[in-house]
Order: structure tokens, then C-alpha cells, then sequence
């Protein structure tokens, strides 16, 4: 059986989290602790839930962790072959199918061929993407001790350890900020983006803080990036840190350093769909590269609401209706706040109006506008001039809507983001 995202049901979510916590018992010498025993006790209730499938997924699971947490010394490495290279991008392919087990079985049938730390390296991309972000964490672990000069396997193990233990990544990060110096880049930076997510909840006064300490240390680690040019990382690291320096300064309303620092990080990186999110919000109303960088975003897929719906009102400023309307049915399939969903309905029954579409699904979308954001008081306007311009004969749309203008909307879209943290 194939098994598709999301990667098994409650029960088994709940015996992948006991076999990890199991895991980390045995390396520290705990197997036959008293807590061991009661996170055995607490997996069979579980266990007994599973289905067949999810019952061997789990035991593959389980001798998975315990080769990471007792090795056998008499392993013998393997000289890679054309037969294991081949099933090895077997497994690689599975993975991008997201054909998970059958990924995970490759990579056991053929793990005497791969170095221990890319062999849970790669365990620990299969369940990242799959979504287990705790099982992920324990193999980039192993990985990353397994290797410690490959500074990518800290950063995607810190990466996966935020996602399933927050605090114990913020402890990480908090000391790899303290002796940057030690650290490679790409792992400084991982820290410094953990430390920006750790104040999600902070009042204003702790973000701003957070972030004027930040910033010397990224500069920092700017400086170490540009005076090595051959690091294997070097280009993602760079774009990653330049970043997080704009999104530092744009929190803390210095906008010009922020453009600076996102056009460094394009620089290097130029299809890198935030950074050309971030630069085309700032710019928007003052630059026509504003647009070219949202419609790039747009056309790499951006997964953020921000470029559509940055698009989508100037298209409508522009009066080109369509391409207006399809911005917006995009935007509204992304995650976002229901006050930036009902701009776009708004927008798009505006769109619709003047594309002749029919009464009933230009009033359904501006009610969908008002419903979304009763606060919304321009698409009540505009709603309203819509139904007066039926009673005209012939009816025709209502050629004076009222819009916002490109400074209102780059205000609200700074002000959502920096909120929301979709940079």
C-alpha cells in the first residue's frame, strides 16, 4: 500500500511520537528506566488502533531508530554499485511521489550502500515532508551528529526540531547567537529565524528589541558569507540572511535599509519568490519594479496570498478586469485573514461587474466580501452603486467604484504581514 500525506492516522501520529521519545531514552541510557517503561505502557492502547499497514510502518519505524540509537559496529560499508545508485534514486523519486513507505523500504533494502549520516539524512527528509515533524527531527539529529562538518545537517535538524519542539530549538538557537563565531553561517542564520519566530506572541516593545539585537549579528554573518565565495551553501545562506536583515529592518519601519537588503538577497538569489514578495509590498505606489517582482512571485507559485492580491488591485487599477478577476480567485484559494479575503471579493465583483459577468455572482461576491469583514465599509459602497447602476436602463456597471488607493493597500499589507509572518 501507498501511503499519501497525511502520513497515517491519530494512533499512529501517537506511536511515532512514544517510539521517538523511546529513542532518545536509549542514547541517553534510559531503556530500562522507569519512564521508558511508562512510555511503553502508554504506546499499547495505541498500538492496538493501528491498521495493518500503519502496524508495519511502525515496526520498520521502530528498527529505524533503534540503528541510529545502538549502531552495530560490525556494519560494513558498501562500495556504491550502478544497481544500488539506481534504487537509490528509486527512493529519492518515491519521495518526490510522496510514495513515503515505499521511499522508506528503498532505503533500507539498500542502506549498507549510503554514509550514516546521508542515510537518516534522507530518512529525515521523507518524514519532514510527510509531515511528522518529530521523527524528522530525530533522524536530522543523528545526521547531524553522524557528520558534524556539514553545517546544512544542523540547520534542517534545527529547521525540523522548531516544528516539533519549539523550545528546545529556541535554547539552540539562543546559544548558537551567543558563540556565532562557531557556528557555520547557514546554521547562524537557521538561529537567527528561529529567534524572529520565538516572538510570535511578544508585545511589539520584545519584537522590536529582539530584532535591533539581531541585526549586528546577521550583518555579521552577511560579512562571513562574502568572504567565502566557495561555500557549498554559501548562496542559499546569503539570500536566507539578507532577508531576514530586511525583515528585521521593514518590522522596525526602516524601509529604505529593507528594500537594500532584499535586493542583496536577489542579488544572489533572484528567483527567490519572498524576497521578491517582500521588496514588491514595499515598493508598491512608488515603483513600477513593485509590479515586476509580484507578477515573478506570482509566476513561480508563491505559496503566500500577498502577491495576488497586490496584482489583483492593480490590475483593477489598470482596468484589465481579467487578468483583476483571476488574481483574486487564485488569492482566495491561499491561506490568509478573512479581511484580505474580502478585499479580493470585493475586487473581484468589481471585476466580474465589468466583465459582464451575471447580477447574481457579482451580489455573491460582494455579500462574500461583506460577510468576510462586516468592517469593510467600500464594499458596501460599492455594492450598493452596483445594485443602483441595475435600475439604470440599460444597465450598465458603475463606472465610478470606489477604490483604495496603492498607498492604503501597501499599508494594509505591511501591517497583515508583519503580523502573520508570511515574509
Amino acid at each position: 500500500m501507498v501511503a499519501h500525506s497525511p502520513f497515517g492516522s491519530p494512533s499512529f501520529k501517537l506511536v511515532a511520537k512514544g517510539l521517538v521519545e523511546l529513542h532518545r531514552l536509549i542514547i541517553a541510557g534510559k531503556d530500562d528506566s522507569p519512564e521508558a517503561e511508562s512510555v511503553r505502557d502508554a504506546l499499547d492502547a495505541p498500538l492496538k488502533a493501528l491498521n495493518a499497514t500503519e502496524k508495519t510502518r511502525a515496526q520498520w519505524l521502530s528498527e529505524d531508530l533503534y540503528s541510529v540509537s545502538e549502531p552495530n559496529s560490525g556494519t560494513v560499508q558498501k562500495q556504491m554499485t550502478p544497481q544500488a545508485q539506481c534504487q537509490l534514486n528509486e527512493a529519492l523519486q518515491a519521495r518526490q511521489d510522496r510514495e513515503w513507505d515505499r521511499a522508506l523500504e528503498l532505503l533500507r533494502q539498500w542502506k549498507d550502500y549510503v554514509l550514516p549520516a546521508q542515510l537518516s539524512y534522507l530518512r529525515g527528509s521523507i518524514w519532514l515532508e510527510a509531515g511528522d515533524f518529530a521523527v524528522a527531527a530525530a533522524f536530522y539529529e543523528h545526521a547531524s551528529k553522524s557528520d558534524p562538518e556539514n553545517a546544512n545537517y544542523q540547520a534542517i535538524y534545527m529547521h525540523a526540531l522548531e516544528k516539533s519542539d519549539p523550545p528546545s530549538a529556541w535554547k539552540i538557537a539562543r546559544e548558537v547567537l551567543a558563540s556565532e563565531e562557531k557556528w557555520a553561517p547557514v546554521v547562524v542564520a537557521r538561529a537567527a529565524d528561529i529567534r524572529i519566530n520565538e516572538t510570535r506572541d511578544a508585545s511589539d516593545a520584545e519584537s522590536a528589541r529582539v530584532r535591533r539585537e539581531l541585526i549586528p549579528a546577521l550583518e555579521r554573518n552577511l560579512a562571513r558569507l562574502e568572504q567565502d565565495q566557495h561555500a557549498a551553501s554559501r548562496t542559499s545562506a546569503y539570500a536566507t540572511t539578507a532577508g531576514l536583515l530586511g525583515f528585521c529592518h521593514e518590522f522596525l519601519e526602516n524601509s529604505g535599509a529593507a528594500v537594500t537588503y532584499y535586493s542583496r538577497g536577489l542579488q544572489v538569489k533572484p528567483k527567490e519568490d519572498g524576497l521578491l514578495v517582500a521588496r514588491g509590498i514595499l515598493l508598491y505606489g512608488t515603483s513600477p519594479r513593485a509590479i515586476t517582482d509580484l507578477e515573478q512571485a506570482a509566476s513561480l507559485g508563491s505559496p503566500v496570498v500577498w502577491p495576488y492580491l497586490f496584482l489583483a488591485h492593480h490590475y483593477l487599477a489598470t482596468s484589465r478586469f481579467e487578468q483583476c478577476r483571476a488574481m483574486c480567485e487564485t488569492g482566495l484559494r491561499m491561506h490568509a485573514s478573512d479581511t484580505a479575503k474580502s478585499q479580493l471579493e470585493e475586487w473581484r465583483a468589481i471585476a466580474q461587474a465589468e466583465l459582464g459577468f451575471s447580477p447574481d455572482a457579482v451580489r455573491a461576491a460582494f455579500e462574500a466580501a461583506v460577510r468576510l469583514d462586516p468592517s469593510n465599509e467600500v464594499a458596501k459602497r460599492n455594492q450598493d452603486a452596483f445594485e443602483a447602476s441595475l435600475r439604470v436602463l440599460p444597465a450598465r456597471p458603475h463606472s465610478k467604484w470606489e477604490r483604495e488607493s496603492e498607498a492604503a493597500v501597501r499599508q494594509f499589507g505591511l501591517a497583515e504581514r508583519r503580523y502573520s509572518f508570511a515574509a
